[in-house]
């Protein structure tokens, strides 16, 4: 169990690392459009360096997803956000205030009772239909997400887009916790595996497009809050439960941790960078200033 706790570990510190790089990277995109994002991201090095990141956040995932309940690796998916906050503080010098360190105190406190709470569980033995069923709603959110390409950008399409994204990525956690022995040539058959595939990478699109639409904060708070919650319920759907007797320390800690990260959502935010094309193309959402509105600014009458 030591071994999947130091995963989940290991996912939360590659995850809030990434989640800087990817935002810095939407940010400098002037293209909103799906075919235009995608490709610029594309040859982005720091999204790539991102990308690199959330992969690796996914593999130990799966290690620690393999072991343990599903409401323990998505606490631990949320406390990413302390870590970029760690990161903003110690690397870019940005200040802590007061309710944020109480709110690092906070994940680190409810992510020790989540573990406390925890047994360990090996991979969720379900009928072949269920994994069935998780694939083919792995292909209804990626056909949503085709579809989000072509809003307008919008606050309200950016909470939407957001919650596809996070719904996304909570099913992935599903689909890797239901998925079969991992060798081949069985794991090819697996509808599991694909649906794996196809929920990851719905999820980085619906991630970007939700960015382009909105404030990181924002569109951050709802898709690691729709990720952290769908997925543990998913999880408690298909048999996870913690130790006996423990149930309410397990919520207690989950509760604590997720409330206490999403507190943290502004770190996801990148450096404001007045050069980049990310900025002008999203010019044209800013409200106009008026002519009475600059006379006043200016003094003049």
């Amino acid at each position: 169990m030591l071994l999947s706790v130091l995963a989940v570990a290991g996912a939360a510190l590659c995850y809030g690392a990434s989640a800087v790089l990817q935002a810095a990277a939407v940010a400098r995109s002037g293209r909103t459009d799906l075919t235009g994002l995608v490709g610029g991201l594309a040859r982005d090095p720091r999204y790539l360096c991102g990308l690199l990141l959330v992969a690796g956040g996914f593999l130990l995932s799966v290690v620690a997803i393999r072991a343990l309940p599903l409401f323990v690796v998505q606490a631990g998916r949320a406390s990413s956000l302390g870590v970029t906050a760690l990161l903003a503080a110690l690397v870019l010098g940005t200040r802590l205030h007061h309710r944020e360190k109480l709110a690092l105190g906070g994940v680190g406190i409810g992510l020790v009772a989540v573990a406390l709470a925890a047994t360990p569980q090996g991979p969720a033995v379900v009928p072949g239909a269920v994994r069935w069923a998780v694939l083919a709603a792995a292909v209804v959110l990626a056909a949503l997400t085709l579809a989000a390409a072509r809003t307008r950008p919008s606050a309200r399409t950016a909470t939407l887009v957001a919650a596809l994204a996070g719904s996304c990525f909570g099913l992935l956690a599903l689909a890797a916790r239901v998925l079969g022995p991992i060798a081949l040539p069985d794991v090819l058959t697996d509808p599991s595996a694909y649906a794996v595939g196809v929920a990851s990478a719905a999820g980085l699109v619906a991630g970007a497009l939700a960015l382009q639409r909105g404030s990181v904060v924002a569109v951050t708070t709802t898709m690691v809050a729709t990720e952290a919650v769908l997925g543990s319920l998913l999880g408690l759907a298909v048999g996870d439960r913690p130790a006996d007797g423990m149930a309410w320390l397990a919520a207690a800690g989950f509760l604590a941790t997720v409330g206490s990260a999403l507190l943290l959502a502004r770190f996801g935010a990148p450096p404001t960078d007045p050069d980049a094309p990310g900025d002008a193309g999203r010019t044209q959402h800013t409200p106009k200033t008026t002519t009475a509105e600059s006379r006043g600014r200016d003094g003049t009458g």
